[in-house]
Parts: structure tokens; sequence; C-alpha cells
């Protein structure tokens, strides 16, 4: 299989731009379990050409982290330099208050008897990527189950959040934070492979603390591993996106769980297919808890 074909009929935000691909294919992957072939210097120079790609794709900061790992910064003039260590800087305060500040909204859930757990970027910030700060997100997303919608949408209220406009259950407050003026959440109740409310039921059910990369960092409750990766694999599907395929390539390579493999149902089996278009030497049959070894 040769470079050109996953761009083009996966990454139509790289359509004409192989080396962009290359660049966020190995921004994508581990840096404990790299598979891709290394991009050469004619890739990365001139970086300028490919920021608009990479920023617009919400992978800034895994390719500064990649970059950096690999020492290719060393030739940039000093304010890319500059700007790429900013960047990690900014990303990492950012996941902090967003950790904080979706920790604490669960825990209230809690006490108002709704299971809650947080996923998408702020979850696999905390799981897949910890202490590094290199997983970007936008806003908060939220899992709740759908009886308790009204009960959550007041808890918010109550913390000084309100209505965007775009639906009931997306919510914004506003910070006193320079780098974080305001954070936006998305309650959802339910997730890309599953919409039955048994499921999430049973899923939320399920759900752990994320491990923490602080002393002073909050109990985030996440979904099980399994659950989660079905989920971020159905969403590389159904969305096609950089940041979710990097997530899901790195729930494949962590080799931590001791769990029992479980079989992909549907959804995921579609997003493990595409994820192995970038990647062919992953295996054919992939399993949830354990990964690839």
């Amino acid at each position: 299989m040769n470079a050109a074909e996953p761009v083009q009929s996966f990454f139509p935000d790289t359509t004409g731009c192989p080396r962009v691909y290359r660049l966020l294919r190995a921004a994508s992957e581990p840096a404990h379990r790299e598979l891709g072939e290394m991009p050469g210097p004619d890739d990365i120079h001139p970086l300028g050409e490919v920021l608009e790609y990479v920023i617009n794709a919400k992978m800034t900061c895994l390719l500064a982290d990649w970059l950096s790992r690999h020492h290719r910064t060393q030739s940039f003039p000093r304010p890319m330099q500059q700007f790429l260590r900013g960047q990690l800087r900014l990303n990492a305060h950012r996941s902090r208050k967003h950790h904080q500040e979706a920790a604490a909204i669960i825990a209230t859930l809690h006490d108002h008897d709704v299971p809650a757990a947080a996923i998408n970027g702020i979850a696999h910030a905390a799981l897949l990527y910890p202490g590094a700060g290199v997983r970007q997100s936008s806003d908060v997303d939220i899992l709740i189950p759908a009886f308790a919608t009204a009960t959550a949408a007041d808890v918010l209220f109550r913390r000084g959040y309100y209505s965007t406009g775009r639906s009931p259950t997306t919510l914004h407050r506003d910070f006193d934070d320079p780098i974080v003026p305001g954070l936006t959440i998305d309650l959802t109740t339910q997730l890309a492979h599953t919409r039955d409310d048994a499921t999430i039921h049973t899923i939320l059910d399920r759900r752990l603390p994320a491990p923490s990369s602080g002393e002073h960092q909050a109990p985030l409750p996440i979904l099980h591993r399994d659950d989660g990766f079905r989920h971020t694999l159905a969403r590389v599907a159904s969305q096609r996106r950089w940041p979710a395929l990097a997530d899901a390539l790195h729930y494949a390579l962590d080799d931590t769980d001791p769990q029992p493999a479980t079989a992909l149902d549907k959804p995921s089996r579609a997003g493990w297919n595409l994820v192995r278009s970038c990647w062919p030497q992953l295996p054919q049959d992939a399993s949830l808890a354990g990964g690839h070894r």
C-alpha cells in the first residue's frame, strides 16, 4: 500500500499534500511504539507550509512533541522554536484547567445521583497521554444517562454555565484566566458505537478514575478502557479526524491492560479498518484490552 491511497481515500484534509499526511501519521504514533516510515527533511521543511493543515487538524502539539523528541527543531528559526514550545506550554495549562473543571463537575453530578464520565479529548489526555500536555481539545465532553439531562444542566447552570444556543446540552462558562477565558461543556447521552440507554447505563457503571499524573490532580472518572476504545474507533469511522485516529492508535498499542481480549463490534471494526489503512502492519483482527503486542 502506498502513501497516496490513504491520503486520497481517508484524509481529505491532506489531499494533494502527502508530506502533511506523513508528518501527521508520525505525530499520531506513541513515542514508545513508532510504526511508520520516518518523515525525512523534505517532509519537514519548510514547516510553515504545513502548519495550516496541522492547526486545522488540532494536531499542533502532537507534531511539536514529535519534532522535539526527534531533535528536528534545531534547524528552525528561533521564533518557530519558541512558537512550538509555547504551544506545548499553553496546552498543558489548558489541559490542567479542563481536567480540574471536568472533575469538579462530575463530582457535583455524583452528589446529585447522576453517574457521569469524561470522554474524548480530556479523558484521552489523562489516559493515553498522561502528563504530556499534547492532546488538544477545545471543550469537555461528559457522558450522562438520558434520564439525568435536566438535572445535569441545572447543576451546570448553578455553577455559572449558560446556554450557547447550539443545543440545550451545550453550555459555556467564562473564566478569569488569560489562557483559558472560558470552557464549553457538551453533555451527551450516547457514544459513537451505541445509543442504547441500557448499554450506556452499563458503561457508566464500569467507569474508572483516570491515571493521575500529578499529586494535585483531581480524580477524573472516564470510561473503562474497552468502552473508550470502542467509542474511539467508531468516532474514527464516523468523523475521520486525526485526533481520534491518534487516540485509537494509542489505545491499540497500549500493552498495560492485563484484562482478556474482547472482539470488536461492527462500528468499532469499521474504525479499526480505517486505522489499518494508515498502519497496515497492525493485525487484521484487533482485540480491545491489551491491544497489539
